[in-house]
């Protein structure tokens, strides 16, 4: 997604990349991201794991150290975890 900002006359083309971590927006200025740069960002311990919600509403476990290509639209979410009753 490119914006153009506006400042003193000037205008400048500045470029970031979108992406949504339990509902919240992120913006970082490269195309690509690890896991655990993605946790860290959303405050997610790395401990408790991330998951990538699908377009087609399935999920897939993202590795910290696994690089992800920030296209339109790519969620993310805290992995949940399960406790045995």
């Amino acid at each position: 997604m490119e914006h153009e900002l506006h400042g003193a006359g000037t205008e400048v083309q500045a470029r970031f990349f979108t992406f949504f971590v339990d509902g919240r927006e992120f913006h970082v200025e490269q195309p690509t991201i690890t896991g655990r740069q993605i946790m860290d960002l959303a405050g997610i311990p790395r401990d408790a794991g991330l998951i990538e919600v699908l377009e087609d509403g399935n999920q897939v476990q993202v590795k910290p150290d696994e690089t992800i290509d920030l296209k339109p639209g790519r969620r993310f979410k805290k992995a949940p975890r399960f406790i045995r009753g």
